[in-house]
């Protein structure tokens, strides 16, 4: 065996060490960096004054969402609106506007939370007066007609103040559902049984 490879050998085996030492800690740094990148749920979309309206099959507005400003997460396809304001039209009768500082829509809009101190203004119709609802938090389900809380809900108008542990209303059907109903009616009014179901 030559005499001058013996001393070379060590040489080599600590530079095959080093480099492969060098490749590992490469590798575990990227992995590492693409696993936060993947875990990362940074906003993609970002809209100020933000609109947007879904069209029914013959090109009525069915609803309407507005916010101060929408913030788009892809992960989970969510979407955070500031300042929500969600208006349900019907053609024939009148708006219901309902409004909260803040908005979750889920699902692309097929599931819209909102919170912080909901605000619901009915109109005055042929066969209820104008009202107003109050609710901490509601789950509006657009493609149902649907808007439900379990929060508790107080609604407003010039024949008293009802206030119920839950609720469920039905937007083309115009049925209101509610639980652990109670009412303090103004003289001479009544609640409309076509419209409220009390359960």
């Amino acid at each position: 065996m030559n005499d001058r490879a013996l001393p070379l050998l060590p040489l080599g085996i600590l530079l095959l060490l080093a480099g492969m030492t060098f490749w590992l800690s490469s590798y575990v740094e990227n992995q590492g960096a693409e696993h936060v990148k993947n875990n990362r749920n940074d906003p993609d979309v970002m809209i100020e004054k933000f609109s947007a309206q879904k069209l029914s099959p013959s090109g009525d507005v069915q609803y309407v969402v507005t916010a101060d400003k929408m913030t788009h997460y892809p992960r989970g396809d969510l979407a955070v609106l500031e300042k929500i304001v969600f208006t349900a039209t019907t053609p024939g009768r009148p708006n219901i506007a309902a409004r909260a500082p803040t908005g979750i829509s889920k699902n692309g809009g097929d599931e819209i939370v909102m919170e912080g101190g909901v605000v619901i203004d009915a109109a005055a119709t042929g066969r209820s007066p104008a009202m107003q609802l109050k609710t901490p938090t509601i789950t509006i389900l657009p493609e149902q007609n649907i808007a439900r809380s379990v929060s508790g809900v107080a609604i407003t108008s010039v024949q008293g103040v009802m206030k119920a542990a839950s609720f469920e209303l039905n937007n083309a059907t115009q049925e209101l559902k509610m639980s652990q109903f109670n009412a303090r009616l103004k003289s001479g009014s009544r609640v409309e049984n076509k419209a409220v179901k009390i359960e």
